[in-house]
């Protein structure tokens, strides 16, 4: 079973970027129009979902392992983790 595959890199460097404009979104958005102090942002939230993102794209790709060892599969793709778009918006928005 191969651990790393040349698709791979267009699938992290998607999510990458995804992830990353999620987090400038909640800068440019968290401090504006809901009055987060910036402490509260770079201390708080900014750490809590990166760690959120991570632990959570980890997890999938362990999930995604022992689903292609029980199988036998050797083409068993993780779910991408990340903040969701929609949702992100409508918590600042809508909070």
């Amino acid at each position: 079973m191969k651990g790393f595959v040349r698709a791979d890199i267009d699938g992290f460097f998607g999510l990458a970027l995804d992830n990353l404009v999620q987090l400038l979104v909640i800068v440019g958005l968290c401090g504006p129009v809901l009055g987060f102090s910036d402490d509260l942002i770079y201390r708080h939230i900014l750490p809590g979902a990166a760690v959120s993102v991570l632990l959570g794209n980890l997890f999938y790709a362990y999930q995604a392992k022992r689903l292609a060892a029980a199988t036998g599969r050797d083409d068993i793709c993780a779910l991408p983790y990340g903040i969701n778009t929609v949702s992100l918006f409508s918590r600042i928005f809508f909070w």
